[in-house]
């Protein structure tokens, strides 16, 4: 293993930013890999990930030189900035790093950023992005596949997690990390998991299982890992969101995971003042709950739950 400052950017107010890379193997080996965590100062779940990773790969080097059959780099965080002061976006101006790619070296703090961190990340032939949820949910791990017609859905099946999102860019999308790497010919992935800004162990650590396996199968490791899930695909069609009809305190009663049927209840929502019973929020399909709203105070019409219909277990990509 070599830690090495990947890119430094001086500050006015304080130390210089510094972004660390762990690097195995032989620099321009094959196959290859980059694995970068954390653009926001909440994901604690994904640096969590990201140490655990490489925490591990160093161990087995140790232990084995010949573990890393590939090139291997782990940038653990790219905004120390913001964890250091619990701020989600570049606390200077509160803006994300994920929206600025492929960056701009003669602009803004974050473009320029972005720009450095694309340079030194844009020769892969594998890209994994550690994501957490940018709106106030907790998830189960799932991976992310934008849809740019040169994406392989068989790649991501090496991860084995259960969803694979098949996702059609948003205008979002085409600014953030995961789709440059893939227009500029890697295969990249978003692996999305988690509660901003808690560490939830059991889930942080399937997705740790699952960039083991995807190491192993992609021939960047020498490890034996157990077969797992060949993920269901799914597309936006197939997730039913339920919104609140009420502002007020919200009593989750179904966890994330948790497989649901029609009309089972999931939460309801209670007036703050007077504790009434505002809202019973009901399941309208059999599925799978993906996505749970994760604050105790909630508004009208925020998103409470996402289903995974059970319907798509029938689509065609599977």
């Amino acid at each position: 293993m070599r830690e090495e400052v990947l890119f430094e950017i001086s500050s006015l107010s304080r130390n210089p930013l510094k972004v660390k890379g762990y690097r195995f193997g032989r620099e321009g080996t094959t196959p290859s890999c980059v694995i970068v965590g954390p653009m926001t100062g909440n994901a604690i779940d994904q640096l969590w990930i990201a140490s655990q990773v490489v925490r591990f790969l160093r161990q087995q080097e140790l232990a084995n030189a010949a573990f890393i059959k590939g090139e291997i780099l782990v940038v653990p965080t790219v905004n120390p900035y913001s964890f250091n002061m619990g701020k989600s976006f570049w606390p200077l101006d509160n803006t994300d790093i994920d929206v600025m790619f492929p960056g701009y070296d003669k602009g803004e703090t974050t473009q320029r950023i972005a720009a450095r961190l694309f340079e030194k990340t844009n020769n892969y032939d594998y890209a994994i992005l550690l994501e957490a949820r940018k709106d106030h949910v907790e998830c189960i791990p799932y991976v992310k596949v934008l849809q740019t017609g040169r994406e392989n859905i068989d790649h991501a099946r090496a991860f084995g997690l259960d969803f694979i999102h098949l996702k059609e860019p948003s205008p979002s999308d085409t600014v953030s990390l995961n789709y440059n790497w893939q227009i500029w010919n890697a295969q990249s992935f978003s692996l999305v998991s988690g509660k901003k800004g808690v560490l939830q162990k059991n889930e942080a650590n399937k997705v740790i299982d699952a960039i083991i396996r995807f190491l192993s199968q992609k021939g960047l490791i020498d490890y034996a890992t157990f077969a797992a899930s060949s993920g269901n695909i799914i597309t936006q069609n197939d997730i039913e969101a339920i919104k609140s009809t009420a502002a007020g305190l919200f009593d989750a009663l179904v966890p994330i995971g948790e497989c649901v049927v029609h009309g089972q209840p999931l939460g309801r929502i209670f007036n703050a003042l007077e504790g009434t019973l505002m809202q019973t929020i009901i399941s309208p399909c059999d599925g799978i709950v993906s996505c749970r709203y994760d604050y105790s105070m909630i508004f009208q019409n925020a998103i409470a739950y996402r289903i995974i219909k059970a319907e798509a277990a029938l689509n065609p990509y599977m």
